[in-house]
């Protein structure tokens, strides 16, 4: 008689994405082991929480969780810290409107078990602009795509044990990711790019919005101002966590606004130059 396999926990963050959410369930089913999908959908108002219904009655490893709040970074610390079961010895974390290329759990999971010294595993783009640039740069730089990870189980539980949580309002958490593998959970250390490893084999594919279809300008114009948001609270977020560590971060991204608020200069950076402006006025109203 063969032992049941554990399944492995999945995270997978959903703000109104009913034209992608089967796709990517699609995409996570199939590999060498099973899994628990929580289907974060945080402050959806369209049809995205009665697809997750359906698909979880004919597959019932998918389980809806319906969160008020529509904010990624507050999706990621109920997962980490109120759902995720504990003992598991990988966590993978999706987003809702990206589709996993296959073998993509099972090739970050053997990333992870084949360098013990390892905080977490990134997958690789595959489309989009520039993806062979991307590609590149996350191999040589170890980097994170916040699109698809894992991180091994014992890293969950030193956070988990650490009460470390993302602050509320934190743009794509990329980077904040990153520094928390990469600094292993420290502000008084080097930054180690070992603590990440980058799987080749793992991937994951998207639509791209196009600058060029009038109907996609105001959606290419709002994420890259988020994108100039983004810049602006990674640089204090490193400015809280060095070196006071990462239980030094606020619960709500605007206390770093009203902490930091030498950091909000806009320089001259060509077209870049106009979403900055809009970012730090957004920031500025919002403290």
């Amino acid at each position: 008689m063969s032992e049941t396999k554990p399944a492995w926990p999945v995270a997978v963050f959903a703000h109104n994405e009913a034209r992608n959410i089967v796709a990517c369930l699609d995409s996570l089913q199939g590999g060498s082991q099973p899994i628990d999908c929580y289907v974060l959908a945080n402050a959806c108002s369209d049809g995205t929480e009665a697809l997750v219904r359906d698909y979880a009655e004919r597959l019932p490893n998918v389980h809806l969780v319906s969160i008020a709040l529509g904010d990624k970074a507050n999706a990621w610390n109920v997962f980490v810290h109120e759902l995720a079961p504990a003992g598991a010895p990988y966590y993978f974390f999706i987003d809702g409107d990206v589709r996993a290329t296959p073998g993509s759990l099972d090739a970050l999971a053997q990333q992870l078990a084949r360098h013990a010294g390892a905080n977490g595993a990134s997958a690789l783009p595959c489309s989009g602009r520039g993806v062979e640039a991307f590609r590149r740069d996350m191999l040589k730089d170890r980097g994170v795509a916040g699109n698809l990870y894992a991180l091994r189980g014992s890293f969950v539980a030193r956070i988990r044990e650490r009460g470390i949580a993302m602050p509320v309002g934190t743009i794509g958490e990329d980077a904040l990711m990153g520094a928390m593998l990469k600094w292993d959970l420290r502000g008084d250390t080097r930054w180690d790019d070992s603590k990440v490893v980058v799987a080749e084999e793992a991937g994951f594919t998207f639509d791209s919005v196009s600058p060029w279809r009038s109907r996609e300008w105001r959606k290419y114009f709002r994420r890259r101002v988020r994108y100039s948001v983004r810049a602006y609270q990674n640089r204090m977020l490193g400015r809280a966590i060095q070196p006071a560590g990462f239980e030094a971060l606020p619960c709500h991204v605007r206390e770093l606004y009203r902490r930091y608020p030498e950091l909000l200069s806009v320089g001259w950076r060509g077209v870049d130059t106009v979403f900055d402006w809009f970012a730090v006025r957004e920031i500025k109203a919002s403290r």
